[in-house]
């Protein structure tokens, strides 16, 4: 067999490639690989194991191959001689398999299989890792908050509406607006996790291969569910998969991300309800008194850069026909796309874990402006059996003129009340101020509401219990299925060992 030295498949066929070509497509890969350095390696280890148990190929070559990658794998990539101007790791590998056990084993490792269906198997246990690290995350960021959020059940503070006082709500109330959009991103990353744990192995370039591969036997071995079953799919043209979980992170992103600008406008002086743990903030280098909130900062602007995550994707894959090369190329977002989730759920499960809250000022702010009339309005309706549009146009006109004669919630008086009645609604209204101030009362507020889900604390509880469980629910899911990804892996390695001893 001749050697070859080139570190390029397309030498024999095409000649020397560009040096433009190799510099802007294949060195870029380059990061990617050494990062996806496993995942490769557990693909190749399984398709190696079953090229011997199906006896495609022989004991003896098998045992050479599958002991060179077992050192390969057991490196961790430390020392790996790579090559500085491929980003194939099919070329990466078997140059170095050539030096260590000859030409002649080490490209068989290829027998049957493409870098189509072997990119692909790898992508998707990359993906599936990172569905299963995120989910790992977003559970201990749900458990952080329900935690934070039970504590605050009762913590009164303003509700807004386009960033104005809307009516009375606890901050436990709040967060738990959150906890329900996380419970549906678990739900959403166990659902995506579903269809990107599949096996691409045996897909080949496209059609399928004339080798008697066992693919189940490989989707076995990687600890998937299934097979992806059509061959060009399971070879890499059907990536919806990887949209899929980009458009699952997303989302999760979205979420986290608008919590932290509500944290984050609520840390300025101008409102002060509530600061993050000093280790979590940053300070000015001229301005000593500055408490910056650096965690809520990087979470913000991770979340802004999520935005644009699905459709740079999309973009890529969205070929003008579904076999170009260009849909590879989506891969590049891939990992920054994994790392930046993670670290935006590390950082949010910290600070909410330590967040401080300023009790005393939410509740100074919570009635002080008007923010429990509807409850008034409400009141009115029932005593004098009048249609809430009526009922609203009394209270309004009973705001306006309080605001206009400078009186506050605590110091209303009933006869601007029964202005506004008879002219706003041709009514008489007796109520008295005791039963004014209540029903403008931010606190009773809270108790009068009688609805599920709403603001009254035992709802809150009530809540955050059925959000516990079906967060203890999502824990065990997770754990099952971490187990048997991890149990696959530790079974592969030991099953190569015993055909690379053997």
């Amino acid at each position: 067999m001749s050697s070859k030295d080139d570190a390029f498949l397309e030498e024999a066929r095409l000649g020397p490639r560009a040096q433009a070509l190799i510099d802007c497509e294949e060195v870029p890969h380059i990061p990617r690989l050494t990062r996806r350095f496993r995942e490769y390696v557990l693909v190749d280890l399984a398709h190696a194991v079953m090229l011997a148990e199906t006896e495609i190929l022989t004991p003896e070559r098998a045992s050479m191959l599958l002991g060179a990658l077992l050192k390969i794998n057991d490196s961790e990539g430390e020392g790996f001689p790579w090559l500085s101007d491929s980003g194939s790791f099919l070329v990466q590998t078997e140059h170095h398999l050539a030096g260590s056990i000859g030409e002649d084993i080490a490209g068989r490792l290829q027998t049957g299989r493409s870098r189509n269906d072997q990119s692909a198997a790898a992508d998707r246990i990359f993906m599936r890792d990172l569905l299963l690290d995120a989910m790992e995350g977003t559970i201990a960021l749900q458990g952080a908050l329900l935690a934070k959020a039970d504590t605050h059940a009762e913590t009164l503070m303003p509700g807004y509406t386009h960033l104005q006082h809307a009516q009375p709500t606890t901050f436990g109330h709040h967060l738990m607006r959150y906890g329900a959009a996380f419970d549906r991103d678990l739900g959403r990353m166990s659902d995506a996790y579903s269809r990107t744990n599949l096996s691409s192995l045996g897909g080949a370039a496209m059609a399928g291969t004339s080798w008697p591969v066992d693919r189940r036997r490989t989707s076995e071995l990687l600890g998937h569910d299934d097979i992806v079953v059509n061959s060009s799919d399971a070879g890499g043209f059907a990536r919806d998969y990887i949209e899929d979980v980009v458009a699952v992170l997303s989302l999760l992103m979205s979420n986290l991300g608008r919590l932290a600008n509500d944290l984050y406008v609520w840390h300025s002086w101008e409102f002060g309800y509530l600061e993050v743990a000093d280790g979590l903030a940053g300070t000015s280098s001229i301005m000593p008194q500055k408490k910056n909130p650096h965690s809520l900062e990087r979470i913000k602007a991770l979340g802004g850069q999520a935005a644009g995550w699905l459709p740079g994707v999309m973009g890529c894959q969205h070929s003008i026909v579904s076999t170009d090369l260009d849909i590879c190329f989506a891969d590049d977002l891939l990992t920054g796309i994994g790392d930046a989730t993670l670290q935006a759920l590390r950082l949010g499960t910290e600070t909410i874990s330590t967040l401080i809250v300023r009790e005393e000022r939410m509740a100074e702010a919570a009635g002080a402006f008007w923010s429990t009339t509807s409850h008034l309005a409400d009141e009115i309706v029932r005593r004098y059996d009048l249609p809430f549009r009526a009922a609203h146009h009394v209270v309004g006109r009973f705001v306006r003129d309080s605001i206009a004669a400078g009186r506050t919630p605590g110091d209303v008086r009933t006869e601007d009340l029964v202005k506004a009645g008879k002219e706003m609604a041709g009514i008489e209204v007796d109520m008295s101020s005791e039963d004014l101030r209540e029903a403008l009362d931010a606190r009773a507020f809270l108790t009068s509401r009688c609805t599920e889900g709403s603001v009254d604390p035992k709802e809150t509880r009530k809540h955050c219990a059925g959000l516990g469980k079906a967060l203890a629910s999502h824990r065990a899911q997770w754990a099952a299925q971490k187990e048997h990804t991890d149990r696959a892996i530790d079974t592969l390695l030991q099953r190569a060992r015993e055909l690379a001893e053997a």
